[in-house]
């Protein structure tokens, strides 16, 4: 109930700003994410949004929602984000911007096979700090170059569901529900590159 509570609150926070007259910001970033896995180097394409609101001068808190693709899975990043300027009124100045939130692997289908094996995949916390510039532009825009380390955990399950199970989905929490289920446990951790337009 706490978290449902807190939700809502994080929800109305920008329209309850806009009320006040504090302007809204949207951040549009298109980026890359390198890292290494069992297979080597692997390169990354990401796509993110920022719908904020600017509280302060030097600072916008709001929400994202975004796109990853990764070697094994698409995952949809959505939570909270907030990103802070140095010296707004400055032509060029330092950024930096801190992501939390939760990975979603609503895109991906679960599979079966054709011995009704089930496999699957499932979200997990993701953590992204950023820091790098800002360069006003004539107008209300800017552009923004970020680096950062983006921390993105999943879980990825294979199993054979039980033939005496009366339920349609079985249950992860009942044994009496699978023959075997199986649970790997997978952390993307990627160096981020991102090229950003924030219209003001």
């Amino acid at each position: 109930m706490r978290w449902v509570i807190a939700f809502l609150c994080l929800w109305s926070a920008p329209l309850w700003a806009q009320e006040k007259g504090a302007p809204y910001v949207l951040h549009l970033e298109l980026g890359a994410s390198m890292g290494s896995d069992e297979v080597g180097i692997r390169v990354n394409q990401s796509i993110k949004t920022l719908h904020a609101v600017q509280f302060h001068p030097n600072h916008l808190f709001g929400f994202i929602l975004g796109a990853d693709s990764y070697p094994l899975l698409t995952v949809v990043p959505f939570g909270v984000g907030w990103r802070g300027v140095l010296d707004p009124l400055q032509k060029t100045s330092w950024m930096a911007g801190m992501d939390l939130g939760y990975g979603s692997t609503v895109l991906e289908k679960k599979m079966e096979s054709e011995w009704n094996n089930l496999s699957w995949f499932e979200g997990g916390l993701m953590a992204h700090p950023t820091v790098g510039l800002r360069i006003n532009n004539k107008g209300n825009s800017a552009w923004s170059f970020l680096v950062g380390y983006k921390h993105q955990s999943s879980r990825f399950y294979q199993g054979l569901p039980s033939a005496n199970t009366a339920v349609q989905t079985p249950s992860l929490s009942n044994p009496a529900d699978w023959i075997y289920l199986r649970k790997d446990q997978i952390t993307y951790r990627s160096l981020t590159v991102a090229v950003g337009l924030i219209f003001l």
